[in-house]
């Protein structure tokens, strides 16, 4: 009966100890253009692609002045890596009372990337 006992403290153990680790998140900075010049604010999303089981969930970043950083607290959250759709929305920055980034530069860009699980730089500009 007490190796029973046990045996499930064990298990109980283990089973917490995984469940505290979390996933492990890496993260992605770079800078974002628009026609060559940098987006004076914006956001960008990580979305994992359902179509090749990429796990994890949505990764993203405050974009301010063309440059943004995953790691900032509050304003980002990293990806496991895998294969990404990634949208792109940039403003000019000139806040309004229901435009807290200002007007849209141009409508939500998207493209499709393999990205590894690792840290890393990501830099695109938009046509």
């Amino acid at each position: 009966m007490k190796l029973n006992a046990a045996w499930y403290l064990f298990l109980a153990t283990l089973f917490i100890y995984g469940c505290s680790k979390g996933e492990e998140l890496y993260d992605i900075s770079g800078t974002i253009t628009f026609k060559g010049k940098a987006i004076p604010k914006g956001l960008i999303f990580f979305d994992p692609d359902p179509t090749s089981a990429t796990p994890g969930t949505q990764g993203f970043a405050n974009i301010e002045n063309g440059k943004f950083d995953t790691s900032i607290k509050g304003k980002g959250r990293g990806i496991r890596g895998g294969k990404y759709n990634i949208r792109i929305g940039g403003f000019d920055g000139k806040e309004g009372p229901e435009a807290p980034f200002g007007k849209f530069l141009f409508p939500e860009h998207q493209l499709t990337k393999d990205l590894p699980p690792k840290k890393q730089t990501f830099d695109h500009d938009i046509k």
